[in-house]
């Protein structure tokens, strides 16, 4: 058995809930009625935008559905020299909102950046594409200085999430932000189809980071498709509006196996189906958020037992 909540990330539902908040045309009480309707225990926040912006409303809202808050990803430029004071005011503004909810986490990201968004899925394996010395050990000292703050002030454990298109997208990237960071102060966000994305092997990186996986985002990818972006060298933007990301169980990554490993190593936590959806609405409008949802929960339930 797995111990787990089950949530469903705003992005899912063709919303971002951050950088201006677009959004498909959903409500935000319309986004929560769906996450409830399609079987979620909750969903990640935000600090206003999208969202309510003051904590009491968003928690009347959350509970007259029975939601729970997750967590929040906050995306900052961890490699940049001297935007360390910049980043520590934008995540005590989250943590103090995540602090108010009793969430344990808080999800930190490096920028997608345009030369990554542009080599995302490809990315040379000599290291060529990636930060240098002098930014690694920059990004790694401003990610635990970051994550003492949201430790000591908000008792939020700081989890990294590696993502397309940023610095930190590839298995080699991934182990390096790893192995220069505490792991009593980084964990790792565990996101199944970006590590599949960057070239990784979900299976053996669970197992690889089982001490440091204390938060998953979990999406599949269309096999065909990340071929075509391989093959003909397509940006991340294009690979995200080809909807490379797919219902669970319906791609390439092999969920009975990785669940496996997560009973093994006793997982407990926050899964969080995030299927990329941006645009999805506009680009098809057949599409249904509610019936897509309904088949990643189904497949977690019917198939997976969680």
């Amino acid at each position: 058995m797995l111990n787990v909540k089950i949530g469903s990330a705003p992005i899912s539902w063709d919303v971002l809930s951050f950088d201006g908040s677009k959004t498909s045309g959903l409500s935000f009480p319309q986004m929560l009625d769906g996450i409830a309707a399609a079987g979620y225990e909750g969903t990640e926040i935000s600090a206003g935008g999208f969202f309510p912006a003051e904590a009491d409303d968003l928690r009347a809202e959350l509970e007259k559905r029975n939601l729970q808050a997750a967590s929040s990803y906050v995306a900052l430029p961890i490699e940049e020299e001297g935007a360390l004071d910049s980043m520590l005011q934008q995540v005590q503004t989250v943590g103090s909102l995540l602090a108010s909810f009793g969430v344990s986490e808080i999800i930190i990201a490096g920028n997608t950046v345009p030369e990554r968004l542009e080599v995302a899925g490809f990315v040379a394996a000599d290291g060529s594409q990636g930060w240098t010395d002098a930014q690694w050990t920059r990004a790694a000292s401003a990610l635990e200085t970051v994550a003492a703050c949201c430790k000591e002030r908000f008792n939020l454990k700081t989890v990294f999430h590696h993502h397309t298109g940023t610095y930190v997208e590839t298995p080699a990237e991934v182990e390096r932000i790893m192995e220069l960071t505490d792991p009593e102060l980084v964990g790792l966000c565990f996101d199944t189809g970006h590590y599949h994305f960057g070239g990784g092997d979900v299976v053996s990186a669970t197992k690889q980071y089982a001490d440091r996986i204390g938060y998953l985002h979990i999406k599949d990818v269309w096999p065909d498709k990340l071929e075509k972006v391989r093959r003909e060298r397509i940006h991340m933007r294009q690979a995200w509006a080809m909807d490379i990301f797919a219902e669970l169980g319906r791609g390439a990554i092999d969920f009975p196996a990785f669940f496996d490993a997560l009973r093994t190593q006793s997982y407990q936590g926050w899964m969080i189906v995030e299927q990329d959806s941006v645009g999805r609405s506009q680009r098809d409008p057949g599409w249904s958020p509610v019936d897509s949802a309904k088949i990643s929960r189904d497949y977690l339930r019917d198939v997976l037992q969680v």
